[in-house]
């Protein structure tokens, strides 16, 4: 009875060391995930600080450029300042 109980939670240590080693979860493997939480509370030098945070923007830049938009682009220009680069235009004329 032992030995068996021995092999079953083997199996279920090494089941549970492949999930965490292969499975994706928001794009990243679980060890990614507590690897990185690692790294943030345990006194991270500066270099993986900085490497940590281009990563982030980089998926960031990522998701907002591969994510589909039907709205146009929002318009960053007052009807007040479009009036006045009309105006400027048509005195070039």
């Amino acid at each position: 009875m032992g030995a068996l109980k021995f092999i079953i939670w083997t199996a279920c240590a090494v089941g549970l060391g492949i999930f965490l080693a292969t499975a994706k979860v928001d794009g990243r493997t679980p060890l990614d995930h507590m690897e990185r939480a690692w790294k943030r509370s345990v006194n991270p030098s500066a270099m993986d600080r900085m490497k940590d945070g281009l990563e982030d923007a980089y998926e960031d830049a990522k998701d907002a450029v591969s994510r589909p938009t039907d709205a146009p682009p929002r318009e960053r220009i007052s009807a007040e300042d479009r009036a006045a680069v009309n105006r400027i235009i048509a005195q070039k004329k």
